[in-house]
């Protein structure tokens, strides 16, 4: 995860690729690198083997519920999406990116006002990105 912050995503893929081999039912592993294979929108198939055997290891989590959600929206299917990521809110209601995520799939299905309550929401929530958030509102803002 360092890796990760310091940018060194291949270094940061590497070091969960060895963590799973060490532990294959590691879930935090697993779901780290299906996210991350899902955020860089490669190996999308592989991210979904990956989360989906997480999300067998620990169900209902909200994170990796998130992550599985995140799959289908970097394919594009938003209707896939949607209620997963309206679940992972439920289970971590507090968490901005997810709220995020949420308000990217509503405005990618054409609901405005949700988009805008979930984006303000992630806001408020704490998003350490703000400005990114806020462009996403001004972009849905007449």
């Amino acid at each position: 995860m360092i890796y990760d912050k310091w940018g060194r995503k291949d270094d940061s893929i590497a070091a969960m690729k060895t963590v799973i081999q060490l532990e294959p039912e590691n879930a935090n592993a697993l779901n780290y690198l299906g996210y991350t294979y899902a955020d860089m929108g490669t190996q999308l198939d592989e991210a979904e083997r990956l989360i989906r055997k997480a999300v067998a290891l620990k169900p209902g989590d909200g994170y990796i519920t998130d992550s599985l959600a995140w799959v289908y929206y970097k394919r594009g299917q938003y209707e896939k999406a949607l209620p997963l990521l309206e679940q992972a809110v439920n289970l971590v209601p507090d968490d901005p990116i997810i709220r995020e995520h949420l308000g990217d799939v509503y405005a990618k299905l054409g609901m405005t006002e949700k988009a805008l309550k979930s984006y303000r929401q992630s806001i408020k929530n704490g998003h350490t990105d703000k400005v990114v958030v806020e462009k996403k509102i001004r972009a849905l803002t007449p």
